[in-house]
């Protein structure tokens, strides 16, 4: 019997033979090439061993309900911080004033969701008080490097007709850089407190958290008049499952164990464009 699935399989690593192998475990030749490393095969039963074997050989795998349309979805929301981009900014600065080991322990505990968010946010920047504020166009200049793939996912979701937002519990100088840089419609994040040309060590306003970030979702779908189960969601640790928990699709990119729980797909090998992959008709 036809099944109600494609099966997206992708990764650096997919050759001709990972096709082949998988075709016979699936019993099926209907294979759809969508790029140099990435395949659709289509209308087929679920099989754990086909997840055993990509695990195996460092693919990604994605049984995507058939008839899954980019232009079904009309917002898309990203966490930036080992998300959009490869770092995270708050460990780069707290690296520039010699506080790396401490912010970055308290960083891992939070993406793994298991310290409060806001807490650990307030932890870590009460540790960069009195940094210059240069350090901050140091790190944006010479450390921060976006995720492969990355500006043509956010070109071609525009090119869709999709609203792109960019939502993180980092900070706003980093996020304004690249709202206009790759487009984004709008982004919310902390903003650091400056004085003197020197961070106090304090964040103004409300913490950006795991609810200001679900918030940020469903507020982007209600001035569109769109349902949150229109909306894709993509991040990487525990702040990002309440995000991914309320749209229609949650991406974990190559996220933490917390989130991947939540997460409808997971990505852990390919590039940021791979998201495109998973749509029918997506990103040609």
């Amino acid at each position: 019997m036809t099944g109600r699935w494609h099966l997206v399989v992708q990764g650096p690593n997919l050759d001709p033979r990972h096709l082949r192998e998988l075709a016979q475990y699936l019993d099926t030749n209907t294979i759809e090439p969508l790029s140099a490393t990435a395949a659709r095969f289509r209308n087929v039963e679920r099989s754990a061993d086909v997840a055993d074997y990509c695990r195996h050989n460092r693919l990604d795998a994605a049984y995507v309900p058939t008839g899954t349309r980019l232009a079904d979805f009309g917002v898309f929301v990203t966490d930036m911080d080992s998300t959009l981009i490869d770092i995270e900014c708050i460990d780069e600065l707290a690296d520039l004033c010699g506080r790396k080991t401490e912010v970055s322990a308290i960083t891992d505990a939070a993406m793994r969701g298991e310290i409060d968010f806001a807490e650990s946010l307030r932890r870590r920047v009460a540790l960069l008080a009195g940094m210059d504020q240069g350090a901050l166009d140091q790190v944006y200049a010479e450390r921060l490097g976006l995720r492969a793939g990355a500006p043509r996912l956010i070109a071609e979701l525009k090119r869709a007709g999709l609203h792109t937002v960019l939502v993180s519990g980092g900070f706003t100088y980093f996020t304004e850089r690249l709202r206009t840089r790759l487009g984004f419609d709008e982004a919310h994040a902390n903003a650091l407190e400056i004085v003197d040309g020197r961070v106090t060590g304090r964040v103004l306003g409300a913490i950006v958290d795991g609810a200001a970030k679900r918030r940020a979702l469903e507020q982007a779908c209600s001035r569109l008049g769109l349902a949150p189960g229109q909306a894709v969601a993509c991040g990487d640790g525990a702040n990002d499952c309440d995000m991914l928990a309320a749209a229609g699709i949650g991406i974990g990119y190559r996220a933490k164990p917390a989130l991947r729980a939540v997460a409808t797909f997971n990505l852990d090998h390919s590039d940021l464009d791979g998201i495109l992959n998973l749509f029918e008709g997506a990103g040609g």
